[in-house]
């Protein structure tokens, strides 16, 4: 009787501790990899999110399931409460250097856009998860992988998201929520000649086998292309307690610039009055100022001017006025001004196009216009500028 129950007691002790020490790390293991998988869901959310949030502009949560609890088992022992995973990123420069047409000196813009790592050290080998560039990459160490198609070269356009701001480094068994806001202006960039696309990546072999060899140039994204006609950049402040989504687009067709978020029955942002005239003296052909009326606009800083065609100047893209009134009343008419331009002496009769872009950030509203302006000679032979409409 006694040797029975001692025996039994010995194979319920085996069970208890083949069952520890065998099939708890497995069971464990299991849990880590279902986690994996959820987080590389996440991930997949994440990016979908950062699109969603440059395209409509309108802010989002995006949330990563960071660690994995391991179950209770009775009477038996986990090696701890679980694991952590940890968010991390670094920037992932992207570079675009173009030319437009009658200009010869390129222009470049540049954008440290992030790159979002996650990182779980449990019982599995378990892959970093990078978000880079619009992809979801498996980062094992020596070799990197992605389920995902490329999304940066669609027909005949070109998707670049930006994401800035600054991702709080953290470790957890929790779920964190990343706040994502949209990069809140933009402007766009026609009739170019040549754009050159240089994106910096960890992954070069990854996007080799997406985009080909040909697009791979010293470890980094590089694309040429002679066809793009217009390039639509994102710009905004940006503050340290969200991230911000933008996208890049660059065409082969230029086309109108046109904002989607327009509400008419809102007070829009518009512009009333644009006039332009020479400095005096009127004989100084190579000085002029533009004062426009706007109203329902933010805020003087939210007043953009293109003075590319008439200062001859590729760079002068996008200048703010020197001249408003203080305080500014947003649903008053507000005139401000550029003073004293320079640019060449333009004759009578060459046509030169000015553009605005005026923005009400409270309403999310954008307008858009160019005008073209000619020179015409007084009569009192004073050369001045009228608007050719």
């Amino acid at each position: 009787m006694v040797l029975g129950a001692m025996l039994m007691l010995l194979i319920m002790a085996t069970l208890y501790g083949i069952t520890q020490a065998y099939h708890v790390p497995i069971w464990n293991k299991d849990v880590e990899y279902e986690h994996l998988n959820m987080v590389h869901d996440d991930m997949m959310t994440f990016k979908s999110d950062v699109e969603d949030v440059a395209l409509s502009g309108e802010p989002k949560s995006s949330n990563i399931r960071m660690g994995v609890r391991y179950p209770n088992r009775i009477f038996l022992v986990n090696p701890g409460p679980g694991v952590a995973g940890a968010l991390t990123s670094d920037n992932a420069a992207i570079s675009i250097e173009y030319t437009i047409d009658g200009f010869e000196e390129p222009i470049t813009e540049s954008y440290n856009s992030n790159r979002i790592i996650y990182e779980v050290q449990g019982t599995i080998d378990s892959p970093k998860l990078v978000y880079e560039h619009g992809l979801i990459i498996r980062d094992y160490g020596g070799v990197s992988a992605t389920t995902d198609e490329q999304s940066l070269i669609i027909g005949d356009e070109i998707y670049l998201p930006v994401l800035t701001g600054n991702l709080t480094a953290s470790s957890s068994m929790e779920t964190e929520s990343l706040a994502l806001r949209a990069m809140s202006q933009s402007y766009s960039r026609t009739k170019i000649e040549e754009v050159t696309i240089t994106i910096d990546t960890d992954y070069p072999e990854v996007w080799s086998d997406l985009l080909g060899e040909e697009f791979l140039v010293g470890g980094k994204i590089v694309i040429t292309s002679e066809a793009i006609r217009q390039i639509t950049f994102p710009t905004g402040d940006v503050t340290a307690d969200a991230m911000y989504a933008g996208m890049i687009k660059l065409s082969t067709r230029a086309v109108p610039v046109t904002y989607s978020s327009i509400d008419t029955s809102q007070d829009y942002p518009c512009i009333l009055d644009i006039d332009i005239e020479s400095t005096i003296p009127h004989e100084k052909k190579t000085h002029s100022t533009i004062t426009a009326t706007v109203k329902n606009v933010t805020a003087p800083y939210d007043i953009h001017a293109d003075l590319t065609v008439l200062m001859n100047n590729p760079a002068m893209y996008d200048v703010f006025p020197d001249g408003s009134p203080t305080p500014w009343v947003v649903s008053d008419e507000n005139e401000v001004s550029w003073e004293d331009i320079t640019h060449p002496a333009y004759e009578g009769g060459v046509d030169i196009i000015v553009s605005f872009w005026i923005i009400n950030t409270e309403n999310n509203m954008q307008f858009f216009t160019s005008r073209v302006f000619s020179r015409a000679q007084n009569n009192d032979n004073q050369e001045n500028w009228y608007q050719d409409e």
